[in-house]
Formats: structure tokens, C-alpha cells, sequence
């Protein structure tokens, strides 16, 4: 299973990146990062989404591309999400929302889409206690 991923960067070079899935801890929203290896070191590339203000549906998230505009073509040739039609301004930034391709995304980080997947269940089943009371 190939776990890499090309990123043409908007500086016109091609990075081999891994992605990093997790859920932000203040809304449970999803967060999806670059891994880049450099000398043999994994280290941070960059954060795919934001987190905004109020958390977006399970297994979307906003996209940064107010710091990386090339995201959306690299979400496209990679086939891990299609654009929802729905935008969210913060500051002086439009930021796209993206439906994410589960299932690709649990081929490419299976521990990182186990987290967040039971982070949504766990949430899912507070708000069940909470309504029941």
C-alpha cells in the first residue's frame, strides 16, 4: 500500500508527503496535516485544514488555502475529497469546505482515520446520553 503522495507545490517543485489525520481537540472537527521526510526525518509539511470557528460536518473540513493554494488540485489528483459548494470567510480569507473520500483516507492513514473515527463515535454517543436525560 503506497502511502506517499506527490504535492506540486506552488513553487514549482514535487514533494513526497504522508498525511497526518486527527480530530482538533476544541470541536472534535477534522484535522488533516503533510508529513514530509527530509534526511530521513519525518517533520511537519503543512496543515491541509483550518480550524475555524465552528466545527464543519463529520469528515469535512475547511481547506487552507490561504497558505498552500495548490491543496485543491493535490485533494483532486489524489481523489481524497470533492469540494462541497460552501465557502467560510475568516479574516480577510474565503476558505473552501471539502467532503473527504473515507475510504482513501483510511487506505493512506489507517491509525490517524482510527482516531478521528472514534472521536466522532465517542461525541456521537455523549450527545445520545446528554438528549436522554
Amino acid at each position: 500500500m503506497k502511502s506517499e503522495l506527490e504535492l506540486n507545490t506552488q513553487w514549482g517543485t514535487v514533494m513526497e508527503v504522508q498525511l497526518d489525520i486527527n480530530c482538533y481537540f476544541n470541536n472534535g472537527g477534522m484535522y488533516i496535516g503533510l508529513i514530509s521526510k527530509e534526511d530521513s526525518q519525518l517533520e511537519s509539511y503543512g496543515d491541509v485544514t483550518v480550524n475555524l470557528e465552528d466545527k464543519a460536518p463529520d469528515c469535512c473540513a475547511y481547506i487552507d488555502t490561504n497558505n498552500m493554494p495548490e491543496l485543491e488540485q493535490f485533494i483532486k489528483d489524489n481523489d481524497l475529497g470533492e469540494f462541497t459548494g460552501i465557502t467560510r470567510r475568516s479574516g480577510f480569507c474565503e476558505y473552501p469546505l471539502y467532503l473527504f473520500n473515507e475510504d482513501k483516507l483510511r487506505e493512506l492513514c489507517p491509525d490517524g482515520m482510527k482516531t478521528y473515527e472514534d472521536a466522532c463515535k465517542q461525541r456521537k454517543e455523549s450527545v445520545k446520553v446528554e438528549k436522554s436525560r
